[in-house]
């Protein structure tokens, strides 16, 4: 299986490196695609260097995309044609998206949660979506997340809805989650 963590400067360290911690502890391949360049700035100024640059693996496909919140990280992916490009494709070949915090208004810029259930972090306002302040929503191929208090709940669901619920539940049990 394929991941893709695409990562923005301004994007929230737990919350990223919870996704693909978790997901490689699967056994599955991600990749992590820095938006415009390979060293990306979080929002508390921690460099972590991307795979790739995204553009060069746009036209990829992948079992799953997830988004990591922040600001301005989501800003500056909801501000990305490219990245609406590619979450696009995911989305009209129903792939899975799974985005976290404040990453959901890129989904929902791109009309993606209309009519669909979601949550946020509280303050980022989701137009299109009956919102729910649940930790984690799934909606069809579309996993929502409410912040870095929820990173890891969030990593196990992007797995279950892989259909790796057994190993979701192993790495719970072997890193002491609930």
């Amino acid at each position: 299986m394929k991941a893709l963590v695409i990562l923005a400067d301004g994007f929230e360290e737990i919350e990223a490196v919870s996704i693909i911690d978790i997901l490689r502890r699967a056994q599955i391949q991600v990749t992590v695609a820095g938006l415009d360049k390979l060293l990306i700035t979080s929002t508390r100024k921690v460099k972590v260097e991307a795979d790739i640059e995204l553009e060069k693996i746009a036209n990829e496909t992948f079992d799953v995309i997830a988004l990591p919140g922040g600001e301005p990280g989501a800003t500056n992916l909801q501000n990305s044609s490219l990245v609406a490009s590619v979450l696009t494709k995911q989305h009209n070949n129903q792939g899975l998206i799974a985005a976290i915090c404040a990453a959901p208004k890129v989904l929902d810029n791109l009309g993606f949660l209309k009519g669909k259930r979601a949550t946020s972090f509280p303050g980022v306002k989701l137009n299109s979506s009956i919102y729910l302040e649940d930790r984690v929503v799934v909606d069809g191929k579309i996993i929502t997340s409410r912040g870095p208090g929820t990173a890891m709940e969030f990593s196990y669901e992007i797995l279950a809805q892989l259909g790796l619920g057994d190993i979701a539940q192993s790495l719970k049990l072997g890193m002491l989650a609930k």
